[in-house]
Parts: structure tokens; C-alpha cells; sequence
């Protein structure tokens, strides 16, 4: 399974979201590094849920990390994270 398929099926398990997108970003970064930068990924995550209504914005990404603990250890260099409570996002779209 490659890292999105993985990503998709964590965030949808833990988070039950409404709207999620993930965007890997990896080639824009592909100079940036000596040799064969396969396991480098640059990863943007948007997940707008219920799961976060009332959590700060550190507390939303401490939930995602740990839902991700392994990826991030192991695949993913760098992550991006936008994550909205329903009314957030209705409020901004």
C-alpha cells in the first residue's frame, strides 16, 4: 500500500472525516537532497471533522501524529496540516 492509500485509510479509521485531501508535494523537494530521496515525502494533509470541535489547534495535531506515529517515523520528512471542525470549515469555504 503506498503512503497516501495508508494516510487515506488512517485519517478515515480515526477521524471519520467530512472532507479530506491529501497532496504529496514530494517532487517540488527532489533537489533538495544527495542521492535517491524515494522515501522523502513532503505530505499536505486537510481534514475538516467533528473530531476536532473544541480542541485547540495543537491538540488536533497531537491526535493526528499519533494516528500517523509510524509514517511519520519511517516515510514522511515533512507534513503540513489544516484541520477544521465542521463549522470551521463552513465558515471559511
Amino acid at each position: 500500500m503506498n503512503l497516501e492509500n495508508t494516510i487515506d485509510k488512517k485519517i478515515k479509521e480515526h477521524f471519520s472525516p467530512n472532507f479530506l485531501k491529501i497532496i504529496n508535494f514530494s517532487d517540488q523537494h527532489k533537489n533538495h537532497y544527495d542521492g535517491d530521496n524515494q522515501d522523502t515525502s513532503h505530505i499536505k494533509i486537510i481534514i475538516v471533522s467533528n473530531t476536532f470541535k473544541d480542541l485547540s489547534r495543537i491538540d488536533r495535531e497531537r491526535k493526528v501524529h499519533k494516528v500517523l506515529m509510524n509514517e511519520i517515523k519511517d516515510q514522511i520528512h515533512s507534513l503540513r496540516l489544516k484541520l477544521y471542525s465542521v463549522d470551521e470549515y463552513n465558515l471559511i469555504k
